[in-house]
């Protein structure tokens, strides 16, 4: 009978006691919740904002309004002077081979033939020649793999742009695609292996006329050029005249405007509309070197050349080893390399013979370039202007011939 008044007791102190945690006290206000706004996502990167990059970062290497080359294009890993030829007219044009950035073109310039004088041009692509550049998602200076074709096996891909510049063939891996050069849009792809294809690493892509070369290159010192019609249609690699069999042509220390395996003592010249092909021999005086000193110079083993067949290897190959030259009316004009890096030499379009060269000039230790001349100043007319310096020629004549007309 004492149980439940208990129980009850119980009950009211534990319901009196909740009552009194309630009280009189006043709820205390609640603090406003901080929202902090989220960053805004930073804008996407595009194109142009990375072509105004790049121009500011080849305006770096070769000063706007530059009339003279640059010393550090001397330098190992410099960007690569390359000569071709716009609307009849011989253009110079650094060519930026740092795979890091692969800048291209970051400098230009028109040659006058007279005087071997540079006027400074606003650096773009040579047509016809291989531009290296790297992908940026897909895309090659706004040229953009299709969804469905395959990535290549690296960063670094081939551009060409045919010679009015409508169209754009682009190499990457084992694959050429072309697009058009004004809206960008992909037009076509197709294999550069099979049958006539390529049988080595693709490397680069040149445009001439309605065909496409590529280049390719083992790992030894090997390389060579296979040609395709800009649809797809398989031509074959360029030959030696007289090869037995078929081996393509090697391009291994020559350069692919006048195929040559050795510093232009032989020329083969390749019409793209025909296939005709045609050889130019330069006629050089029996060199004091051993058949296995001559293999070696030519794969780059040049430590088990003697010293006498080496002097004279170096004297008369290496200024044209890697040359790109255009071709005129009655002469090659050829930017020379080595020790005449900066020299353009006009050779006789028969015998290849070295008739007179002209030496760039370069810029001053002091001095990057001449300063860039405004839209404004370029229109005055000059007062009391100093006659202009004939840059230095060898063995020029009063007559002057036309190399420069024409193209590669």
């Amino acid at each position: 009978m004492l149980r439940h008044p208990l129980v009850i007791i119980n009950l009211v102190i534990a319901v009196s006691a909740l009552a009194g945690c309630g009280g009189d006290s006043k709820p205390k206000p609640n603090k406003p919740k901080i929202v902090k706004a989220d960053k805004p996502p930073p804008k996407a990167e595009t194109e142009e904002d990375r072509e105004k990059m790049r121009l500011v970062a080849a305006h770096a290497i070769v000063p706007e309004g530059s009339t003279c080359l640059p010393l550090a294009l001397k330098e190992s890993g410099a960007p690569r002077l390359e000569l071709g030829a716009i609307d009849s007219a011989a253009v110079v044009c650094a060519i930026d081979i740092d795979e890091t950035r692969l800048l291209g073109p970051v400098g230009c310039w028109a040659v006058d033939l007279q005087t071997g004088g540079l006027s400074y041009k606003a650096p773009v692509p040579l047509p016809g020649h291989s531009l290296p550049v790297n992908l940026d998602d897909r895309c090659a200076r706004g040229y953009c793999l299709p969804k469905d074709a395959k990535a290549p096996p690296t960063k670094m891909v081939s551009l060409a742009w045919n010679a009015d510049g409508s169209k754009v063939a682009l190499l990457a891996g084992d694959d050429l695609h072309g697009f058009d050069a004004g809206t960008k849009a992909h037009e076509k792809s197709f294999s550069v292996r099979g049958d006539k294809g390529v049988s080595n690493e693709p490397k680069a892509v040149h445009w001439v006329a309605d065909v496409l070369f590529v280049e390719g290159a083992d790992q030894g010192p090997y390389s060579a050029v296979w040609a395709f019609k800009s649809d797809g249609t398989q031509i074959g690699p360029i030959t030696a005249i007289g090869s037995k069999d078929d081996k393509p042509l090697s391009t291994h220390n020559g350069s692919f405007s006048l195929l040559d395996k050795t510093g232009f003592s032989t020329v083969t010249i390749y019409e793209a509309d025909t296939g005709k092909r045609s050889k130019l021999v330069r006629k050089l005086a029996k060199p004091p070197c051993k058949a296995d000193e001559l293999d070696a110079f030519w794969t780059d083993n040049t430590d088990s050349v003697g010293a006498k067949c080496k002097d004279h290897m170096v004297k008369n190959f290496s200024a044209l080893i890697g040359a790109t030259a255009v071709a005129g009316k009655t002469n090659f004009l050829v930017m020379l390399r080595g020790d005449r890096l900066g020299d353009l030499a006009v050779l006789d379009a028969k015998s290849l013979a070295e008739k007179k060269a002209f030496k760039l000039a370069w810029c001053d230790a002091g001095s990057a370039a001449a300063p860039a001349m405004s839209d404004a100043d370029a229109l005055k007319p000059k007062k009391d202007a100093e006659p202009e310096k004939k840059a230095a020629t060898r063995g020029a004549s009063k007559k002057t011939e036309d190399p420069d007309a024409g193209g590669e």
